[in-house]
């Protein structure tokens, strides 16, 4: 059954501004709580800071320029960057010249997205100790990663042929074809087919990595991943309907049947459009008000709009992404069954794990999920759904009343899943073995039979978990403690 997206992406302006918004895949910096001139709406902002001339701050995001923002509605929190967090490891590393500590500093790396940092530090792992168990698994997972794949034709007429869209256009990539109507244009020296083949890489790569850095080497597909990329919402529902009405919700899916990967530009939705339409509205407010007394209140405004909509496009679209592209790898790298998905909590939960949500950037893998914690707490909260076998039996899922209960079931694979990942790794992956051995749909009691069977008694391991998940904080729960 094809893999529907946890939740729609940008609702209407409002919800738009209860996002909280993170810097770009190359750094990160201060945090920045900005409320927006003239209302009670709060964002978080990453990135650099500098305060200017009178009582302005430069708040400058990596990917999208700079913006003057008036300290009477900015908040400054001092935060370090990736970078900086990943240095201070990597210092302790090098004083200490323990592998330990160059293999934490690369966890720190990965779990950051800065991958050449993570290839420095693997290296420099090599150095000290080429034998170590750790460093074997992390060569011998580059060294599959990097085997060419060949030729990509057969690939191409494979997708087309599936899809039944011959006058599309191609791109190809290390581990991916790719098919899409999008436009030619550029933007930092790439088309938007190419920035998703670019994504869709980093995530592949990462994926291998953590896994191989965690415990286990997984084999890379043989051929090349199918994946179609349509330039609009409108586009891609047509095509999604066809293949199920339970797709009308979707931002994104995996089709497990085709093993094919389907998204469009998250830029095109009615949300983001009517976002686009009210940025540039506001640009036009700036020039006619100029030197009014209201001027800088506006400009302040128009420019902080204008910066947060090119950052939703962007970080909408990685977030359905990296959740989607992980479904994919996970039935094309022997660690789940491609064709039947014997525990859905497990399949959404890993997904969920790998993704970064919208407003964090490239995150990278493994970090604390804002939006996911938050659902899982809801769930936990609830006395009729909050039992660690209503989450292995699929129920939480299959009992969802509404949209608002299906989010919050992901959230709770998504904690179940984080936490697994962090104590019990090597009983996760048998666990993940296990269900993909049965050919058939698993009733409810055998879901649970099987996960006590490897974890063994679920109470006690409730007990933990539940402990476990009351010590996570995010970035942003850090900031909501410094007000």
């Amino acid at each position: 059954m094809p893999t529907i997206l946890h939740r729609p992406v940008f609702l209407g302006l409002l919800c738009f501004f209860a996002v909280t918004t993170h810097g770009s895949r190359e750094a990160r910096a201060d945090f920045v709580r900005y409320r927006l001139p003239g209302t009670n709406l709060v964002v978080i902002l990453e990135g650099k800071t500098k305060v200017i001339a009178n009582r302005l701050v430069e708040y400058t995001h990596p990917a999208f320029g700079s913006i003057a923002l008036s300290l009477d509605d900015a908040t400054i929190v001092k935060a370090p960057t990736r970078q900086e967090e990943y240095k201070r490891l990597l210092n302790k590393a090098n004083k200490s010249k323990a592998i330990e500590d160059y293999l934490e500093a690369a966890s720190q790396a990965i779990k950051r997205g800065l991958l050449k940092e993570f290839y420095d530090c693997c290296s420099l792992a090599y150095k000290i100790d080429p034998e170590n168990a750790t460093v074997k698994r992390l060569i011998e997972a580059r060294k599959r990663i990097k085997h060419p794949l060949g030729d990509s034709s057969e690939v191409e007429k494979n997708l087309r042929d599936a899809t039944n869209l011959p006058k599309l256009k191609v791109e190809v990539s290390s581990h991916y074809v790719l098919l899409h109507d999008t436009d030619e244009v550029k933007t930092n020296r790439k088309t938007r087919a190419q920035s998703r083949l670019e994504l869709l890489e980093l995530v592949f790569e990462s994926y291998f990595m953590k896994f191989a850095l965690d415990g286990i080497v997984l084999e890379p597909p043989k051929e090349h991943m199918m994946v179609l990329l349509f330039a609009e919402e409108a586009t891609f529902h047509r095509y999604a309907s066809l293949l199920s009405p339970e797709l009308q919700m979707a931002a994104g899916f995996w089709s497990p049947k085709d093993n094919i990967s389907v998204f469009y530009d998250q830029g095109t939705t009615k949300s983001m459009k009517l976002l686009a339409a009210l940025a540039q509205d506001l640009q036009k407010s700036k020039l006619k008000l100029r030197g009014s007394a209201v001027s800088q209140e506006i400009a302040h405004l128009a420019n902080t709009f204008e910066l947060l909509t090119k950052v939703a496009r962007e970080e909408s679209d990685i977030e359905v992404v990296s959740h989607e592209a992980t479904h994919q790898l996970a039935g094309n790298s022997g660690l789940m069954s491609r064709g039947k998905i014997g525990a859905r909590w497990a399949h959404e939960g890993l997904a969920s794990y790998f993704e970064t949500p919208a407003g964090a950037g490239w995150g990278g893998i493994g970090a604390v999920n804002d939006s996911r914690l938050t659902d899982y707490r809801i769930v936990s909260r609830d006395p009729k759904r909050n039992r660690i076998e209503l989450v292995i039996s699929d129920q939480l899922f299959y009992r969802a009343r509404d949209q608002g209960e299906a989010v919050e079931a992901y959230g709770q694979a998504w904690g179940l899943t984080y936490f697994l990942m962090e104590t019990r790794f090597k009983k996760l992956i048998a666990y993940y073995e296990r269900c993909s051995q049965f050919e058939n749909e698993l009733s409810p009691d055998k879901r649970v039979r099987v996960f006590i069977e490897i974890f063994g008694d679920l109470r006690s391991l409730e007990r933990e978990y539940n402990l476990f998940m009351s010590t996570l904080k995010t970035d942003v729960d850090r900031i909501r403690e410094s007000r």
